[in-house]
């Protein structure tokens, strides 16, 4: 017996010494991949997005394929009202920002004298200014803001182009993609089992971010309505703002809570009045992720908070406020993948 203990203690170091060696080896390629995606941030960035917005839409496109309408001509379709949307949102948000930076000096000098009564000289933005003029010589260069404007954009229109053009091309060769990625396998029960996890992500995206915009279109005319009762400027805008960040988890709604306080400080000078949008804010988003989400998702769709936070932090990380958007849709996604690739039977522990 003992001899039989002596000659198990090299197998079992062995498979110890196996099992660290393949973790490790997991670790360096998730490494290597991570420092790929980031490298090849510019590419990706569009073309994922993309693919998880043609996902989205996918059961559209067999749905209006029923009734006669080509996939090419819906997609064209998709790609004008993306174009329409983003030239109205360019146009709005340029005659905003124009507004608002000719009447910086006064708002600036405002904003200070309501700081100043509120919290004291200690947050007078004039110490502030000075502050930054001694750290950073006092001057403004408009020919480096400009360069730095232009290199904003030159690749963001890149990435907008192949973003439409990717998206096109997904709507419209949709049937023709899916039927690739399924007869790639030779047998039979391998390409059920990839045809079903397609359909599960199409339909739990479909379903999930329906869901969440419905329910985001009524946070929006809730911030639009309260901004227009308590006299902020444009409540429209305002609504339009909150229905765009509350895609973002976490972030995103704490971002409007700061902008709404901010602005409603500068308008008000009252910090009663300047916490009145963002605590309605506050409580809707409450009652929305507390009562409404778990009752009208259903249990199918929700997603631990844990990981909601883990994907947000490590997709903000790699891709910036992109990533945060598209955190949810692929943590959707690859929990769907790993329940199709990875089955497993519910088991009861003990308590």
């Amino acid at each position: 017996m003992p001899t039989q203990t002596v000659q198990d203690q090299p197998l079992e170091s062995s498979l110890d010494l196996q099992r660290i060696s393949s973790w490790a080896l997991i670790g360096m390629f998730v490494l290597m991949l991570a420092v790929a995606m980031s490298l090849a941030q510019t590419l990706l960035v569009p073309l994922v997005s993309a693919g998880v917005l043609a996902f989205m839409l996918g059961p559209w496109v067999t749905t209006l394929r029923k009734w006669g309408l080509p996939p090419s001509v819906f997609a064209a379709a998709v790609v004008l009202g993306a174009l329409l949307i983003i030239h109205a949102a360019i146009v709005q948000g340029s005659t905003i920002a124009v507004d608002w930076v000719g009447r910086a000096p006064e708002l600036l000098a405002s904003f200070s004298d309501k700081l100043q009564s509120a919290f004291g000289p200690a947050f007078s933005l004039e110490r502030l200014q000075s502050t930054f003029a001694r750290s950073g010589g006092g001057s403004f260069d408009a020919a480096a803001v400009l360069q730095s404007t232009m290199n904003f954009l030159t690749p963001t229109i890149g990435e907008l182009i192949v973003f439409l053009a990717a998206l096109f091309f997904s709507l419209s060769g949709r049937e023709e993609l899916r039927r690739y990625l399924v007869f790639v396998f030779d047998d039979k029960e391998t390409r059920l089992r990839t045809l079903r996890l397609l359909n599960n992500i199409e339909r739990d995206l479909k379903s999930y971010m329906a869901v969440v915009a419905a329910i985001n279109l009524v946070l929006a005319l809730i911030v639009a309505v309260t901004a227009f009762a308590v006299g902020l400027p444009n409540p429209l805008l305002w609504g339009i703002v909150a229905f765009a960040l509350e895609f973002i988890p976490y972030v995103g709604p704490i971002a409007i809570y700061v902008a709404l306080f901010l602005v409603g400080f500068a308008t008000f000078g009252s910090l009663s009045q300047a916490l009145v949008a963002p605590l309605i804010l506050l409580v809707a988003d409450t009652l929305e992720a507390n009562v409404v989400s778990p009752s009208v998702i259903g249990r199918r769709l929700t997603l631990n908070p844990g990981l909601v936070f883990l994907g947000l932090v490590f997709w903000t990380w790699l891709w910036g406020p992109v990533g945060a958007i598209l955190a949810t849709p692929l943590l959707i996604a690859g929990t769907v993948t790993i329940s199709h690739v990875f089955p497993q039977h519910e088991i009861n522990l003990p308590e």
